[in-house]
């Protein structure tokens, strides 16, 4: 078993990027680069149901996509999230991060349809940060599965 040590600086920022890669991927219609994100046997709790496993993400993802806002050219939803709380060590950390999802119509019509938040939890593994628990609470932290 390998003995942890503190999570370095660089851990944090490779952490933080892993989870600045979300949004852009899922605001952007980039499905295959949340695989950046998730680990191959990650959960995902979202509002909608429990996803195990890249391909269920992915699927996941992709029907976000086919509703026709996230992914939509031209963008018509973003994900606009905070700077996380990060805790932990250099294998294993856990994370934080309010999140608020922007609409905007063709009109140039804005709505904040949700606010809410990620808590995840982080591994490293082969060197690379990846989620292997993501779950997504809305309405200021009231859980929306």
């Amino acid at each position: 078993m390998l003995e942890s040590t503190p999570m370095s600086a660089d851990d944090r920022l490779d952490v933080i990027d892993v989870l600045a890669t979300y949004p852009r991927c899922l605001d952007s219609g980039d499905v295959e680069g949340l695989a950046e994100v998730f680990a191959p046997d990650a959960v995902l709790d979202a509002m909608n149901g429990s996803f195990s496993g890249l391909t269920a993400i992915f699927d996941w993802a992709r029907g976000l996509i086919a509703g026709g806002r996230v992914g939509a050219s031209p963008p018509q939803l973003v994900h606009f999230v905070g700077l996380p709380s990060v805790e932990g060590d250099s294998q294993r950390c856990t994370a934080q991060t309010y999140s608020v999802i922007i609409t905007y119509s063709p009109e140039k019509a804005i709505t904040v349809p949700l606010v809410g938040s990620y808590h995840d939890t982080l591994v490293k593994k082969d060197g690379k940060w990846r989620i292997q628990h993501r779950l997504i609470k809305g309405e200021l932290g009231k859980t929306t599965q």
